[in-house]
């Protein structure tokens, strides 16, 4: 398939609202984690990019069937150990011609305080971390390529039989039908290749034997065995004439040895150990490096050949003649037809004797342990996590074998057998399936192997090992969660209780939000995991870890967020995807609201639609979550009795009562971050076809919040970013763009059109319920425009004010000011939030006697209404006043309607007053304007026609005087 996210995005963050969110307000969802992402060297890796790739190029979507998406998955795990397996070869080649160009250097004398560009030939030095970290992630994929295949084997195939018992069988066919008998031997021969394919990367064996081979100090002579001791023999020989095989037991010729009674007289394999003697120091070196470079060769499963060669070269034949038996690196290397159990039986009985009593050094006794399933002499030799681990499986495996052959092999075997003393390991006897876990757990514990055992790959691979993934990425999910929610709580990686057992000493064992490379590699294997986990029909984990997947998801769910903190949006959509519902379009929501351009979101859309996600559900899903972040249905109307626009002094003839400037706010573009959320996912929403319903229920639900906590630049943000005409464009009534018209007549436009049965058939609506929630829309809509307007005009106020002589501009701007007030003022005149789709309820209080209309059924706009109607209202005279004395004393006339209006019988302006109790400031204002307009009236010529003009209207001087 397509890639899914080869569309660029960018994200515009120039506003102030996107850069305070970005700077980590409280209510950005990513504030907690982006200071702990930021604690280290913020940096993205090429792997980074690689790894989505291949992700969405193997991406399965259940369209094919289980043993082809299997399939799928083992070839993403191949492509990730490929990738770095060929990072990791490179970096160590890098870092081993560092090192040879260092030494060439040393050797001419150059100082040790040479500039870097000058040792290196200006190529950056490579960090040893940096490629002990590479190298431990190639050996972990390396590890799951392997088991998953084993442990997620196809259950449609025929089981595997074992070899028809037969007279004589080869050794190979020995060796499968034990393979085939037992399920844990399979897995653990696995994991013994896995080691020895690790070990096999690092330094060739003539370098690790180049220090012991120096000390031996036969320059680049590797053959011809012991030649000091050799020489010293011949040297003998011939100053006392000595002929033949020197006898060690000869008194004249101990005597004559140099004064010496230590040294060897042979130079057979055996005679050190026969004659009890020593050969000289510098062939204990040679003798030293030849058995470590065999220990070498079998720790990493280097073939009977290979080894046969670097035993020919050093014309030590011998030494791979006592190997070839079954080195367990790879028995089918070499077979043998007419395989006598038996022999291999007390063979590997002699090779435990030798590593028990024989030998000359660890090393020799080390690769007879290796070969008879000894642990205590290859012990003695393992340095590393990985050694002590190939140790024990080396054991283990062996005595599994040696018990397989001697139950088939009969009587003659068990006799054989038990004539011999051999190591025998219990774990696989007594509950075989903890044995892993059991010897991982030592590991731990060991003093020489806890300080790397307790590493985050060593960790990690000591849990595929002993079959604890699920548990460890259980707890790793619990300490991202702590780490997340350490200094605030965090809504992408939530708190959760943890059902386990994890003391502080144990989180040692975990990184956190700041380890960037150890969270790429565990998500992705959660995320191959779970999608073995789904095909294979595995079900969650049962109590009492019911929130185990989870918990577990917190490690995708911190890696999206280092995406996004990455500047990384277009791979957000491929990893919220391997999230389960409803956490998948959380976490897009949160993840994807800082991408404000509508193209970068379009962009995503398409993203999201190639990866088969329901761009429906996403697009809801941002509204709900940041509503319910603010719990908006809970709030109380804070507005009610706070909301306050008007001065409290006197009013004035010119202007009236005097509104507050800037009653909006100081800076008039600031959005309360939480609040811009809100309107972000609501943009978002906008994009999305088919949610005409559900944007308006959303765009209504955020009004409601922001007037009911005054949060009017949120409104007046909203109505301008999602204004309700492009909302009703999504329906198939005609309406003008916002581009052609932004007046509030577009629910005229709308109520005027036919809306087709079908699509009120989508809606779930009928046509009086659908154009009641747009009515509802547009009048709260028209109340921000209105306190929008009013707070203009109360600016424009301010600067007559200031300055008597004003230009032309400034009028004609006050002129659409008030045009604009006037228009949007309509709604709110008349019934205002009085028709709901929650129907209506007769009122029974004692509010019948001030009025008949009924009383709304939905507290929030009630609130709303007592709220801001009044002193709306009150803004709105003002404002008609200050237009009526400086434009057109029309604007005054319009006032005096507006009082006939609120006096007729029924008002629900009127009741809105009465219930606040503030009837007297309406009139108080009434009566400034009616006596602007007297003064108005009497300064202008021809006023006998405007006084006939307003007698007829019914307004005299006398009519606004408040009488004490």
């Amino acid at each position: 398939m397509a890639p899914a996210f080869d569309l660029p995005v960018a994200s515009d963050n120039s506003s102030p609202s996107a850069q305070s969110l970005a700077q980590g307000s409280p209510y950005d969802e990513m504030a907690a984690l982006e200071a702990t992402y930021q604690e280290a060297n913020f940096t993205v890796s090429d792997e980074v990019d690689f790894f989505a790739g291949e992700l969405d190029r193997y991406h399965v979507d259940a369209n094919g069937s289980a043993v082809e998406e299997r399939t799928q998955v083992f070839r993403l795990v191949d492509s990730y150990y490929t990738y770095t397996r060929n990072k990791a070869d490179r970096l160590h080649d890098r870092q081993s011609n560092q090192r040879s160009r260092q030494s060439r250097r040393w050797q001419r004398g150059a100082s040790a305080d040479m500039d870097i560009d000058e040792i290196d030939g200006g190529v950056e030095p490579v960090n040893p971390e940096t490629v002990r970290r590479v190298e431990e992630e190639a050996q972990t994929w390396d590890l799951l390529r392997r088991m998953l295949p084993l442990r997620y084997r196809d259950s449609s195939l025929p089981q595997l039989s074992a070899t028809d018992d037969s007279p004589t069988q080869s050794r190979k066919q020995w060796w499968n039908d034990f393979m085939i008998s037992d399920s844990l031997a399979r897995e653990r021969k696995v994991v013994l290749e896995w080691l020895q394919n690790s070990a096999s990367h690092g330094p060739p064996i003539d370098e690790v034997v180049s220090e012991l081979q120096q000390n031996a100090e036969r320059g680049d002579i590797l053959a011809h065995g012991w030649l000091h001791t050799r020489h010293k023999i011949k040297l003998q020989k011939s100053v006392n004439g000595y002929q033949g095989v020197l006898d060690p037991n000869d008194i004249g010729a101990a005597n004559s040895h140099l004064g010496s009674n230590t040294l060897i007289t042979q130079l057979d394999p055996d005679a050190i150990t026969r004659q009890v003697r020593k050969v000289e120091p510098e062939d204990e070196f040679f003798e030293r490096a030849i058995w470590l470079g065999c220990f070498e060769m079998l720790r990493r499963g280097c073939t009977m050949d290979k080894v046969r060669d670097w035993c020919s070269v050093r014309t030590e034949l011998w030494r791979a003649a006592t190997i070839a038996p079954l080195p367990l690196s790879n028995p089918g290397d070499e077979d043998q037809p007419d395989f006598d159990p038996g022999s291999l039986i007390l063979w590997r009985r002699m090779c435990f004797a030798a590593a028990q009593d024989g030998g000359t050094s660890a090393y020799d006794r080390a690769v007879y342990g290796l070969l008879s399933g000894d642990l205590g002499s290859v012990e003695k030799v393992c340095k590393t996590w990985d050694d002590y681990l190939f140790a024990n499986y080396n054991a283990i495996l062996r005595s599994q074998f040696d018990s397989f052959l001697i139950k088939r092999a009969g009587v003659d075997a068990s006799k054989v057998a038990g004539q011999f003393p051999i190591f025998d390991t219990p774990v696989h006897k007594t509950e075989p399936t903890m044995a892993s876990k059991r010897l991982i757990n030592s590991l731990e514990s060991k003093p020489e192997t806890k300080k790397e055992a307790l590493r985050t790959a060593k960790v990690l691979q000591g849990a595929i090992v002993a079959k604890e993934l699920d548990q460890h990425m259980y707890n790793q999910g619990h300490v991202l969660s702590k780490h997340a929610n350490q200094k605030q709580k965090s809504k992408l990686i939530p708190e959760s209780p943890f059902f386990g057992k994890l003391d502080n000493s144990s989180l040692e064992k975990y990184f956190d939000l700041s380890d960037h490379s150890s969270l790429r590699v565990l998500a992705h294997i959660l995320i191959i995991v779970n999608t073995l986990d789904q095909l294979s029909g595995s079900k969650p984990s049962e109590s009492p870890l019911l929130n185990r997947p989870a918990v577990q998801e917190n490690i995708i769910a911190g890696y999206i967020s280092y995406l996004r903190l990455s500047n990384l949006e277009e791979m957000i959509p491929l990893y919220c995807s391997k999230l389960s519902k409803p956490r998948l379009y959380e976490a897009l929501s949160r993840n994807l609201t800082h991408i404000v351009a509508e193209e970068a979101r379009r962009g995503q859309l398409t993203i999201m639609h190639n990866l088969k996600l329901d761009v429906a559900e996403f697009a809801r899903t941002q509204p709900q979550i940041y509503l319910t972040d603010v719990d908006d249905k809970s709030v109380r109307c804070e507005a009610k009795g706070k909301f306050k626009i008007l001065n409290s002094g006197p009013a004035s003839v010119k202007y009236g009562r005097i509104v507050k400037p800037d009653f909006f706010g100081e800076d008039a573009e600031y959005v309360d971050p939480e609040d811009e959320l809100i309107i972000r996912s609501l943009e978002w929403l906008l994009l999305v076809d088919g949610l005409f319903v559900e944007t308006c229920t959303y765009v209504i639900r955020a009004y409601k919040y922001f007037l009911k906590r005054a949060r009017l630049r949120a409104a007046r943000a909203l109505f301008a970013r999602v204004p309700g005409r492009n909302i009703v464009q999504k329906t198939p009534v005609p309406v003008r763009p916002s581009e052609e018209d932004t007046s509030p007549g577009w629910f005229e436009e709308f109520t005027e059109g036919v809306i087709p049965d079908e699509f009120l058939e989508n809606c779930g609506f009928g046509p009086e319920q659908l154009t009641t929630m747009v009515k509802n829309l547009w009048e709260l809509e028209c109340l921000v425009r209105t306190l929008d307007s009013i707070e203009t005009l109360s600016s424009l106020a301010g600067l007559t004010r200031e300055d008597s002589k004003n230009s032309r501009e400034l009028w004609q701007h006050t002129s659409q000011e008030v045009r604009k007030v006037k228009a949007s003022m309509q709604p709110v005149l008349r019934g205002w939030l009085l028709t709901t789709n929650e129907g209506r309820h007769e009122d029974s209080s004692e509010h019948r006697s001030l009025t008949d209309h009924s009383v709304l059924v939905d507290l929030d706009f009630r609130e709303l209404r007592g709220a801001y109607i009044p002193e709306t209202v009150l803004g709105y005279i003002s404002s008609l006043h200050f237009a009526g004395t400086c434009i057109s004393r029309d604007h005054l006339l319009e006032a005096m309607d507006l009082a006939s209006v609120i006096a007729e019988k029924g008002s629900d302006l009127g009741y809105e007053f009465v219930l606040a109790g503030r009837m007297a400031e309406l009139i108080e204002s009434f009566a400034s304007s009616s006596k602007a307009l007297a003064i108005s009236a009497s300064e202008k010529k021809g006023s006998q026609t405007n006084s006939k003009k307003l007698k007829e209207m019914g307004w005299s001087r006398e009519l606004w005087s408040i009488k004490p």
